[in-house]
């Protein structure tokens, strides 16, 4: 039986840690997981995903000796190729921690990373919805919303690693304040918390609705999918908040038609599972907003790999990485990842 070619990817996310065994066909031979534990900080973060290495390989029924690379997918801003993260806003005590030396330094192997959307754009570039296509961009919804764009095949980073930082365009100038410290971003109009704030501020109106009663009136326990289920079940004030954020999300799907003219937009992360209650809105404000470069030369799709994009994209760029500092080792054309990025 022909070998198969195998590189590691993990996920390190604020909530989750994945790790996973890949072949060169993008399938995952063995996975593990750990919980992340944010607020212990990014050390210990990378600690666990270290076990969940060892793990994954063991349950692929490999050995290290079989892995050729390790690649990563981490939250924030990076120097990528000093394998250093400036700042993740999900970990705590995360400035200037180096990410990628102790994983090279427990496995003696290459590794590489990226931030956790670029690694998710390239899963699903690869192996995923955006396969065949030379221009897409992806989106993920989660807490923040993050982006990744394939111009001419290629995943592209920035001289910074800013790249398509899409969550932090201007959407209302006089919106909600950021994370970022800035007003009317696009994820503090559409991210995690902003949905579930605006299902609360509609609750305090006196709406009549079932989301509060489900959750026995902890207004802490409401979640995107918990008003994606109780839409569904036809609660009106869910699907209102549904439609209003599809009504956002569709500004800045249109907004990024413009800026990138993408053959296919791919939308990602858990509140994307929300369905056509979600994609319907998303669809009339594109439609209706996208005109220069108009709607219709953009598919606009769910994620393929939905949870797995990250570590089938982590591996992705840990194979792509190691073949490109292979074929020309002593020049820094070799890699795609800048020399220099943010500073901390």
């Amino acid at each position: 039986m022909e070998r198969r070619l195998c590189c590691v990817g993990v996920d390190i996310g604020a909530t989750n840690i994945r790790a996973g065994v890949v072949d060169d066909a993008g399938q995952i031979l063995g996975e593990a997981r750990r919980l992340a534990l944010a607020e212990a900080g990014l050390r210990a973060a990378i600690g666990r995903a270290i076990e969940a290495i060892r793990e994954a390989v063991q349950n692929a029924g490999l050995s290290i000796a079989d892995i050729r690379a390790i690649g990563a997918g981490v939250p924030g801003a990076h120097r990528s190729r000093d394998g250093i993260c400036v700042y993740s806003p999900n970990f705590a005590d995360s400035r200037g921690v180096p990410v990628l030396p102790p994983i090279r330094d427990a496995f003696a192997l290459p590794a590489f990373m990226l931030n956790d959307v670029a690694v998710q754009t390239l899963g699903e570039h690869r192996f995923g919805a955006g396969k065949g296509y030379s221009h897409m961009v992806m989106i993920a919804l989660g807490t923040g919303i993050g982006g990744g764009a394939i111009i001419d095949g290629e995943l592209r980073i920035g001289p910074t690693e800013g790249f398509a930082e899409v969550g932090h365009m201007t959407i209302e100038p006089e919106g909600p304040f950021c994370g970022c410290g800035n007003r009317g971003c696009w994820e503090a109009l559409a991210g995690r918390d902003a949905i579930i704030q605006r299902a609360i501020a509609k609750m305090q109106t006196a709406r009549q609705t079932g989301i509060a009663e489900s959750v026995d009136y902890r207004l802490g326990s409401i979640t995107p999918a918990l008003i994606s289920t109780m839409a569904e079940d036809g609660d009106a004030v869910a699907i209102e908040v549904l439609t209003e954020t599809g009504n956002y999300l569709g500004i800045g799907i249109s907004n990024l038609i413009q800026l990138y003219n993408p053959e296919i937009l791919v939308v990602g992360g858990g509140i994307a599972q929300a369905g056509p209650r979600l994609f319907e809105p998303i669809m009339r404000t594109v439609r209706t907003r996208a005109l220069m470069v108009p709607a219709s030369t953009c598919r606009i799709v769910p994620s393929r790999l939905a949870d797995d994009a990250g570590i089938i994209g982590a591996a992705v760029l840990a194979s792509e990485e190691l073949a490109r500092t292979q074929s020309q080792p002593s020049s820094a054309a070799s890699s795609r990842l800048p020399s220099d990025g943010p500073q901390a």
